[in-house]
């Protein structure tokens, strides 16, 4: 689903979307979409209490950080929740617009993720994060600054481990910086998921067009 940010530009909307994998569901941020992937995985683990108490607790999270997020800057959120034999994946995608500002106001979205990470993050083993610069140049998107890695959030009845991956992008005239966000559980699978964010990642695209005309003006 696209979102249209409306620029004070004559005659000129941008916009912005990315490529969801088959099978994921677009949230509408409402909490109903959350509600629906919480009865599925407790139906799903039901003879599993303790693997059900810990995706539920995430799912909780998830929707709370979300409904706090639509109101900073959350545009769109997905995910998908899929049982298989030996496990499950579950996945979240979410998109952030802020304003750009400008001189010693700028806002930089990888400062900000880097704030929310706190040391207990990444102070187990097996957990990390990377801050590098990715080339998206072939997909129109440049230089993009991304953090990623192996994250560890307490919670008061359990640590839960994530896989993360936030990209942050520009485009020229925007006068907003974009960051999209992806998370998973599923933490054993790490490079297996990071490929999968990737993709996910490269997918966006901005794109331009002319403004509908006012039939009243």
């Amino acid at each position: 689903m696209a979102y249209l940010f409306e620029e004070d530009v004559p005659q000129r909307d941008i916009l912005f979307d990315y490529a969801l994998p088959e099978g994921w569901k677009q949230y509408d941020l409402s909490g109903d979409s959350f509600a629906s992937m919480r009865a599925k995985v407790l139906e799903a683990y039901r003879n599993r209490p303790e693997e059900a108490e810990a995706l539920n607790e995430l799912i909780a999270d998830m929707a709370a950080v979300a409904g706090e997020a639509t109101g900073a800057g959350l545009i769109s959120a997905a995910g998908t929740f899929e049982e298989y034999d030996d496990g499950f994946f579950m996945a979240t995608v979410c998109v952030f617009a802020f304003p750009a500002g400008r001189g010693e106001y700028a806002i930089d979205p990888l400062r900000l993720v880097d704030f929310v990470y706190q040391d207990s993050a990444t102070a187990r083993e097996g957990t990390w994060l990377n801050k590098t610069v990715v080339d998206l140049t072939e997909s129109g998107l440049g230089r993009c600054g991304r953090i990623f890695g192996v994250t560890d959030y307490d919670t008061e009845e359990a640590i839960l481990r994530t896989v993360a991956m936030h990209t942050a992008f520009e485009y020229p005239g925007l006068d907003k910086r974009i960051l999209v966000s992806c998370t998973s559980p599923n933490s054993h699978e790490v490079d297996e998921v990071l490929d999968l964010f990737d993709a996910i990642t490269a997918s966006a695209r901005f794109w331009e067009r002319d403004a509908p005309v006012d039939a009243g003006t």
